[in-house]
């Protein structure tokens, strides 16, 4: 029993000494493979193994082999057109129109890393773990988020069905209050993400975030403080120089709670609502001052004066713009300004865009004007607030330099970011339709200049419409066809013979126009 004993002792003790050889022989066997994986790697002026970028491999590559390589797979990436869908709106965009790069660079600097930072035990022990596990890097990458923005503001704006908001406008003694309307609208945020990813992931094509929004509530007591002011007379300063324009007194004429009752009312969607004015006591004439004697800028476009209904609509376009002054910091609205185009507010019917072919609409022609007071604001380097682009283009302004507007969805504004108050004259005559900016000259005048990059050109369809009252052998052009673009515009603001600033202004995209010809049957 005892020498049984004896040899499971003398066992366990055969077990025990053997176990620090066990080890000691893993860790010279580990050493000598990291030794080995040393001497293989020295001198080597390649990527280790196992490393991707962005999923592509650039294992056993030097810097300048994986380069090129990456430069060909990202082309493909960045050629790729993402088409942009929601129901029947379809649009796209190309990484190019929003400047999209990856950092190549930077990819490669981490990727050639990878086993050389560090001392010879971790540089060795990474260059063996990748023997076994892929090294994963993703590319930075670079846009240009004020494109991205841009394009996507005109998306926001071009989705059917779009949610509107309640809005007023002021007509003569009467302010005019429209109730909201339900329907989409687009998910800016998400939108922006869903492009990006779209770009990197190599999609060709995303389905818009839309969401069936409740428009909001009239809020009265907003729009009455907004309305609302007491008469305030001109005045002006000598030391600092300073002007205060005279302003009407402006109240309702009849009570918040007369109002509220016919908000009330499911059946209706507008309400009129009497307004009551007050004079100023001393008005700009009463100072003997030439307050607005500087033209900081002016802008003309010509228009048909024997196309009566649109040049009506200009003129009364311009009748309500003419002579409106804004303070410092104010905005104006052009919706808010001009009011509803209704027949009853003296608006006619004339040529507009529906669907790509040209019909008839109440206030057509308006956007000339809308348009033309653009470009006089731009050229007094005033802050723009809202500008959307037509669908397609327009011959009174180059591409990239009109402004359209929809009562109800689309509106023009901008800013008097001037320090003193400036004063809007508009006119029509004889075919020439004028707005210039008046206001007081400053100590630095700035010089703009507009710049218009086209990114793509889109060529036009034709299409016949046969019909036996053409005469055999003849032809005419119903419609003209236009090409479509897209393009970048930037405002270029310059002292003397020096340019002080470079902003992009927007990134527009025109629809093609199709050219529409009539034959015989």
């Amino acid at each position: 029993m005892s020498k049984r004993r004896n040899r499971l002792r003398n066992r366990k003790k055969t077990i025990i000494s053997f176990v620090p050889v066990f080890i000691a022989t893993l860790i010279i066997g580990f050493l000598f493979l990291l030794t080995f994986l040393s001497l293989i790697n020295m001198g080597n002026n390649k990527i280790i193994h196992n490393v991707y970028i962005n999923g592509i491999s650039v294992s056993s590559l030097s810097t300048s082999e994986a380069k090129e390589k990456l430069n060909q797979e990202f082309e493909k990436t960045l050629s790729q057109e993402i088409s942009i869908t929601f129901d029947d709106y379809s649009t796209s965009l190309l990484p190019a129109e929003i400047n999209f790069s990856y950092d190549i660079p930077k990819s490669l600097e981490n990727a050639y890393s990878i086993g050389r930072t560090g001392n010879i035990f971790s540089n060795n022990f990474k260059i063996l773990i990748s023997t076994f596990k892929k090294n994963m890097i993703s590319a930075e990458i670079n846009y240009d988020e004020d494109k991205l923005e841009n394009i996507i503001e005109n998306i926001s704006v071009e989705i059917p069905n779009l949610v509107i908001e309640p809005s007023y406008y002021i007509s003569n003694d009467e302010l005019i209050v429209t109730k909201g309307t339900n329907g989409n609208r687009l998910n800016k945020e998400k939108t922006k993400d869903m492009l990006i990813s779209a770009i990197m992931n190599n999609e060709k094509s995303i389905t818009l975030p839309v969401e069936t929004v409740s428009a909001q509530d009239v809020d009265i007591e907003k729009i009455y403080s907004e309305v609302h002011c007491e008469p305030q007379n001109a005045s002006v300063t000598k030391d600092p120089y300073s002007i205060s324009v005279e302003k009407q007194g402006v109240d309702f004429a009849i009570s918040i709670d007369e109002v509220k009752n016919l908000l009330s009312q499911p059946d209706i969607t507008e309400v009129t609502i009497p307004l009551k004015y007050t004079d100023a006591e001393i008005t700009v004439g009463d100072l003997g001052e030439d307050i607005f004697g500087y033209k900081i800028s002016s802008f003309p476009t010509k228009y048909d004066a024997t196309n009566t209904n649109r040049a009506t609509n200009l003129t009364l376009a311009c009748e309500k713009i003419n002579g409106t002054i804004l303070q410092p910091g104010e905005v104006f609205s052009f919706n808010k300004v001009v009011g509803e185009r209704t027949t009853k507010n003296g608006f006619k019917d004339a040529i507009i865009y529906v669907d790509g072919e040209l019909d008839y609409g109440i206030g057509g022609g308006i956007c000339q004007v809308s348009s033309t007071l653009y470009n006089a604001v731009l050229f007094a380097n005033l802050d723009i607030v809202e500008r959307k682009n037509h669908s397609m283009t327009v011959n009174y302004v180059p591409i990239g330099q009109d402004a359209t507007v929809s009562y109800g969805s689309v509106d023009f504004k901008f800013k008097n970011s001037r320090n003193y108050p400036i004063k809007i004259v508009a006119t029509t005559n004889s075919g020439i339709l004028t707005i210039s900016i008046y206001g007081v000259k400053e100590e630095k005048e700035y010089n703009v200049t507009l710049e218009v990059e086209t990114i793509e050109k889109v060529d036009f369809d034709v299409i016949y419409e046969y019909s036996s009252k053409i005469p055999v052998g003849q032809e005419f052009t119903k419609q003209t066809g236009k090409y479509g673009y897209k393009c970048s515009t930037y405002k270029i603001v310059s002292y003397g013979d020096q340019e002080i600033s470079r902003t992009l202004l927007s990134t527009d995209t025109y629809k093609p126009q199709k050219a529409i010809i009539q034959k015989h049957r």
